[in-house]
């Protein structure tokens, strides 16, 4: 074995093979404390014999390799290695004694005492209900929905005719089954084809309060109204009339009775349906001018009408289920008695901020001449998800 290689060229030889292990490798990263770690005096001196241990495998691997004598030059590289060798277990030992002292915990902000945590609605109503003397029920499948008419007069002539969707507030949640309405000015009461907000009258409630989570919407239907007398010049119509003025409620993609241009060639989607949801935004308001105080009312900015979810779903089980809603923000409460309510009458707005026109070619009914009809009758269903809170009626409801 030749003895003309230096100490340097053995110890990089020696530590490529594992004989001897470098001081100048990168340190590990320190491991997380655990029970290993709480004898501190063992790991110190462990550190140091290791150390040791090092100092002494590079003398023998001189030795090994047949080194008997080292220049000046050589020695300062054995003192460079070795003086690096300790520098890497006092940084150990650093870490080590880091590692065992207690973790002091991160101090939690205090919070202000009138603030409210995101997502806090549920909770805030169920202390609140809790601290009354009587029994109440908390349903999480809560489920309103509410219809609104938007009319569309029609405008021009029996040649050139249009649709016209004025601009303005379409309200929703504002009528409860058995109240009077009207359909395209016909007569009629409130049933749960229109809304399940049920009261048996103005001033009896259920004292019910509901957290609203969630909304969707969908096409409830068309009507349409012909001049009564012009409809009574045509032959044959018989139970049809009624249908043709607007009494009745009507699906006619084949453009017998309706302006066959509302519907789709192809997919027979409503587009009557679809201006609607591509113009208007939808708003949330509550109004306190019944409840004995000053009049004030709030109205808060929900989305745009085509961000609400179309959906043919009416429950919220199903809804749960997978069929997409839109979250709304949190604290948006619906409650049926207003006078007793700090958060007043609620109720649900489709806004159109500008006219819309919708042109359509009239249609002959029967007497040899198109017939262009008075208004078209659009319907449009809001439906709110979330939990309802309410006061217990029976035995046979579930606590």
């Amino acid at each position: 074995m030749s003895n003309n290689r230096t100490a340097l060229d053995i110890f990089k030889e020696s530590d490529e093979g594992g004989e001897t292990a470098s001081p100048f490798d990168e340190l590990d990263e320190p491991e997380a404390a655990g029970p290993e770690d709480e004898d501190g005096d063992n790991d110190t001196a462990a550190i140091d014999l290791e150390a040791e241990e090092g100092d002494t495998g590079d003398i023998a691997a001189l030795r090994k390799h047949g080194k008997k004598f080292v220049s000046l030059e050589e020695a300062r590289q054995i003192q460079r290695r070795t003086g690096a060798r300790w520098q890497r277990a006092g940084v150990k030992k650093a870490q080590k004694a880091q590692k065992t002292q207690p973790q002091k915990p991160k101090p939690r902000p205090k919070l202000p005492p009138n603030y409210v945590p995101p997502n806090d609605g549920a909770r805030l109503l169920f202390n609140k209900w809790t601290a009354r003397d009587a029994k109440f029920v908390m349903r999480q499948d809560g489920h309103y929905y509410s219809v609104v008419e938007i009319p569309c007069k029609c405008h021009g002539s029996e040649k050139l005719a249009w649709l016209h969707i004025a601009k303005g507030e379409y309200t929703l949640f504002n009528v409860a089954v058995g109240e009077s309405m009207t359909f395209l000015g016909n007569n009629a009461t409130v049933t749960t084809n229109w809304t399940n907000l049920q009261r048996p009258s103005k001033n009896t409630y259920s004292d019910q309060e509901f957290l609203i989570q969630s909304i969707t919407m969908q096409e409830a239907g068309l009507r349409v109204r012909y001049d009564g007398a012009e409809i009574d010049k045509i032959g044959g119509l018989g139970e049809a009339k009624g249908v043709l003025t607007g009494q009745a409620w009507l699906w006619d993609d084949a453009g017998t009775f309706l302006p066959k241009e509302i519907f789709h060639d192809f997919s027979g989607e409503n587009l009557l349906y679809r201006t609607v949801r591509r113009s208007a935004v939808v708003y949330f308001h509550w109004d306190k001018a019944r409840t004995g105080g000053n009049a004030t009312s709030r109205k808060v900015l929900i989305d745009h009408l085509r961000n609400v979810p179309d959906t043919k779903v009416r429950t919220l089980s199903r809804t749960s289920g997978g069929a997409a809603v839109l979250s709304v923000p949190d604290g948006y409460v619906f409650t049926d008695n207003p006078e007793r309510s700090e958060h007043g009458a609620f109720s649900a707005i489709i806004h159109i901020p500008e006219d819309i026109v919708f042109p359509i070619r009239p249609i002959d009914l029967g007497s040899g001449t198109p017939l262009r009809p008075l208004e078209v009758g659009l319907y449009v269903q809001l439906s709110l998800n979330g939990i309802a809170f309410e006061q217990h009626k029976g035995s046979n409801v579930a606590v």
